[in-house]
Formats: structure tokens, sequence, C-alpha cells
């Protein structure tokens, strides 16, 4: 799981930030929002243009770094935060695996070109270059990679991407390690749960028809109950038009119309998220870490419940961008998993203040009252 992720100078932040999974309090309800010691379901909060969709984004540029999964390259074009002085961009990933810490250091010129980059397992440096020094040959200790040497000069891409692509590591608990890292970077998963199909990771294909892909995988009847338990009280069909599968909505015994002409934003929103979770509950296709920018822009506070309630229940780690403070409640998390973001620093509402926080609490409440900050 990502315990902890850290940059500077990408987009909205000029100066480091740090959203911590790992600081967590001693609550004893809504434990299933806790796993090994880490939130796994988080709601983050903050002002418009408060950083949200840049922390996202610069999450996600792993993706790019590590993966051929598919990112827009248009999302990254504005990259540098354009008041910093800093000249590189500077990530910083923290990873628990087995009970081992993973640190995956990098820095970047721009969206494409790394400086230096380090990788190190409970402290030690499997990889490590920096492009500013004086250094011919990238440091790797990996074992089975003893033979490797690998001109910097020569190399315009991750040099931990070249190991994994193209080195046969020995079987050790290290590389099994590394592995499981690499696994967890290629099934992150981000969307934004409005009237785009836009999309970073989890897959190399830039996308696939909606209801085909439901229909063809034989999810369509999993569709049909997802919609219902979500309170939607239509029932659902689907037919072949013009060579393609068509979502329809059924009134009466012989009326339907298309889905597309009918349904509301929020059902179309919805639609959406059960295309990118309709594996969530297979282990082998489950994403890793799935991150929803303003995931219910468009759903009624129950809707908004519903899914949270639902993205609670399985083993993935989730985090939510919204800014409907209904949500902000204990009775669906508890306050270590509601984060707030700023530009110059991201907390969780537990140690956002002094006050002792209890399940009898009215977060909104104190949200809206400025105890987490303003």
């Amino acid at each position: 799981m990502l315990k902890s992720f850290t940059v500077s100078n990408f987009r909205a932040f000029n100066n480091s930030v740090t959203i911590d999974f790992s600081a967590t309090g001693n609550y004893s309800f809504n434990t299933e929002a806790i796993k090994d010691g880490v939130v796994k379901t988080a709601l983050m909060y903050g002002r418009n243009a408060s950083g949200k969709s840049s922390l996202g984004l610069a999450l996600f540029d792993i993706v790019a770094t590590l993966t051929d999964n598919y990112v827009n390259p248009q999302n990254y074009l504005n990259y540098k935060n354009r008041i910093s002085t800093q000249p590189f961009v500077t990530f910083e990933y923290r990873f628990v695996f087995h009970g081992k810490e993973v640190v995956y250091l990098y820095k970047k010129i721009d969206s494409k070109q790394i400086i230096s980059e380090s990788f190190a397992i409970d402290g030690k440096v499997l990889i490590d270059y920096d492009r500013t020094k004086d250094r011919e040959d990238i440091f790797i200790a990996f074992k089975g990679a003893e033979n490797t040497n690998i001109p910097l000069k020569q190399l315009n891409f991750s040099a931990l991407r070249f190991v994994k692509s193209n080195v046969l590591l020995a079987e050790n608990e290290e590389n099994s390690i590394f592995n499981d890292f690499y696994a967890f970077v290629s099934k992150m998963l981000l969307f934004w749960s409005l009237e785009t199909r836009e999309f970073i990771g989890y897959t190399p294909v830039s996308g696939q028809p909606l209801i085909s892909k439901i229909v063809k995988e034989g999810h369509f009847k999993d569709l049909q109950k997802f919609f219902k338990d979500a309170g939607f009280e239509d029932e659902l069909d689907h037919r072949v038009w013009n060579g393609a599968e068509q979502l329809m909505i059924k009134y009466g015994d012989n009326n339907k119309i298309d889905f597309g002409l009918a349904c509301s934003s929020g059902m179309s929103s919805l639609l959406l998220l059960y295309y990118w979770l309709e594996d969530i509950a297979d282990p082998r296709k489950c994403p890793s870490f799935i991150f929803i920018d303003e995931f219910d822009a468009f759903y009624h506070f129950e809707l908004s419940y519903f899914i949270i309630e639902r993205l609670r229940s399985y083993g993935c780690q989730v985090l939510l961008t919204t800014h409907n403070t209904s949500t902000f409640t204990n009775d669906l998390l508890r306050p270590d998993c509601y984060y707030i973001c700023k530009k110059d620093e991201i907390k969780n509402a537990n140690n956002s203040t002094v006050k002792e926080l209890r399940f009898g609490h009215n977060l909104e409440k104190l949200y809206r009252g400025g105890t987490f900050g303003k």
C-alpha cells in the first residue's frame, strides 16, 4: 500500500507537501477504512484551486515514469509550478509491502526527463544516480543484476524501468518486494467523475465502449443490480444498434429509450464509475490504488454515501476528492480518513486540531467552523 507521498514544484505546489496515509489515530470505529496501519479509504476536501487535482496528477506521475499504461501527455503540459525557483520537480513515494518500507524518489526537469532516481527497501539502496553529479554508471545493487552496466549518458528513461524490463533478477525477498511494488504501480487508476472518459493508468488501452465491454465480459446483470442498489428504479436493458451495444431504459413491457437521451448527469457518472470498477471484486483485476477526482460532482448525498460504503468494503486503497461536506462524518469513515488539502499543507482532520475527536462529534460542523484550519 501507499504509505505517504511528497511532491514539490509541481503545478499548484510551490513548496514540498506530503499526504501521509500512515498518520492514523486510535479510533475503534470504521476500522475497515484502515489496513495495516495505513488509511485505505480516504476523502479529500479543499477550496477551489487548493491543489486537489494537482495532487492526483502528481501521484500518478509514477505511472508514466515506470509503465506503458495509458497517460494523456496533455495532462502534464503544465508541469512545474510557475512561481517556483527550483530547477526540478521532486517526487517521493513511500510504500509498505509485507512489513517492509519501499522508498522511491526521483527528480525531473519536465514530464519526460529524469535527473535523479533512488530506490530502497528497508533502507537498503538498490538503485541510485544523479545526472547533476559526475558519475559514469548507475549504481545497481539488485541480486541478479551484478553484471548490468548502464551508461548514464545513454539512458533517457527510468533506470528502474530498465531493470524491470531487461534484467532477470534472482529469486529473493528483496526482488519479490520489488515485483510487488511494480505490480502496485501498474494497477493504479485515476479517473475523473465528470462528463469525460479521461483517465490515467491501469491499462495501456486508451478506452473501450462502455456498454460493449460490460456486456462482453458478462457483467450486465451485475450492472443492473448495481443501479438498483444505488436507487435507480427503472430497469436497464441493452441492444445492438448499428453494430454496437446500446444501453436502454425500459418503461413498461415494450417501451424503451436510449439511456443517453433519458439519464441524468448523476446516472451517466454512475455508469462511468461502474465501467471502471466492474472488476473490483476480483483480486486479480482489482486496481491497487484508485483516485477519483470530484467523485460525487453529480450525486445526491445518499448516492455519495452508497459509493463510499461500497468502495470501503473492497481491499484496494482509495482517495476521493469532493466538495460535499455532508460526507464529512464519522458515520462513514473516521477523522484520520478525511484530508484537508492546501497548497502548502495536506493533513487529515485527526492531525489538524488539538481537540480530541470522538464518534459523536459532528465533523462537518467542525470543518465548516474552521476547527481544521481556514
